[in-house]
């Protein structure tokens, strides 16, 4: 608790360029070569993916699922954990998500899709 405390003093005293440099180190989805639909249905189809696997499998991980679909994509894993915590935290009390007229069985070569987009640069 006490670290806990010191860790969130620290936080309190950044700056807000320091703050979005830690974004943008730990968060960001500017790799994907896309435009800002296609990063949103990225975080809504994975959010809905989870979904439908968790009433299956209750204690599947947005990470497990973001690793298999980005798995051969050459997206670093420091960015899979970005992406998933992204998904997870926007998708946090959802029931209902945008599927972008895409039927069930189109939304992971969807997601694929676009995590291909990645950039390296």
């Amino acid at each position: 608790m006490a670290t806990a405390m010191r860790d969130s003093e620290k936080m309190s005293t950044l700056t807000y360029q320091q703050r979005a440099d830690l974004y943008k180190d730990l968060f960001s989805l500017g790799y994907i070569n896309s435009d800002i639909n296609e990063k949103l249905a990225l975080i809504a189809l994975i959010g809905y993916t989870v979904m439908k696997l968790k009433e299956k499998k209750p204690d599947v991980t947005y990470y497990q699922v973001v690793q298999k679909l980005g798995q051969n994509s050459g997206i670093p894993e420091e960015v899979l954990w970005a992406i998933s915590i992204i998904a997870e935290d926007f998708s946090y009390g959802c029931k209902d998500f945008p599927k972008f007229g895409l039927e069930d069985k189109q939304i992971v070569p969807k997601i694929k899709e676009i995590l291909n987009k990645f950039m390296p640069f």
